[in-house]
């Protein structure tokens, strides 16, 4: 969820957005709460720099689809493609794939040690994917969630906003 475009906002508040716990010690100068308005460390800011500010990383995916011909034919196949594949929120994780498979598993495969914390949500369009319902393995430098039984939340074309929170 993003901060409040207006009123009073506490550093609690930016500590919670920033994925900390609600009444731990924090500063305006940790880094995740920072990295809510990407400001350099030891800057000065304001409260009001943060109205608005999401710890959220989004991106918009164009659907793509693949086809696989066997006997000899090529395969046939449109990728699609993200707008941004690097989470920020998720210390700079690259996606390296983001996927419905045979018409069960939903699967999300980083090229980086993720671990199985600091986010709580997938959501794709409208759909949203509670990180807790996925199995997660960490193994040959990827990091693989899993999501199943699930419907195809991409559809057949067009573009879906990706979120992750």
């Amino acid at each position: 969820m993003a901060l409040q475009t207006s009123g009073q906002i506490s550093l609690d508040d930016l500590h919670v957005e920033a994925g900390g716990t609600s009444g731990t010690q924090c500063s305006m100068n940790d880094s995740d709460i920072r990295g809510l308005v990407s400001a350099a460390a030891n800057s000065q800011m304001t409260f009001s720099s943060f109205y608005g500010a999401s710890s959220a990383w989004t991106a918009t995916m164009t659907v793509g689809s693949f086809i696989n011909q066997f006997f000899g034919y090529s395969p046939s196949f449109s990728m699609g493609s993200m707008t941004d594949l690097t989470v920020d929120n998720l210390g700079n994780a690259p996606i390296l794939d983001l996927y419905h498979n045979a018409g069960t598993n939903l699967n999300l495969v980083f090229s980086a040690n993720v671990p199985n914390s600091g986010w709580s949500t997938l959501t794709i369009g409208s759909t949203v994917f509670s990180r807790a319902s996925a199995s997660y393995i960490y193994q040959f430098g990827q990091t693989f969630y899993t999501w199943t039984p699930v419907s195809n939340p991409f559809g057949s074309s067009g573009t879906k906003t990706i979120t992750i929170a």
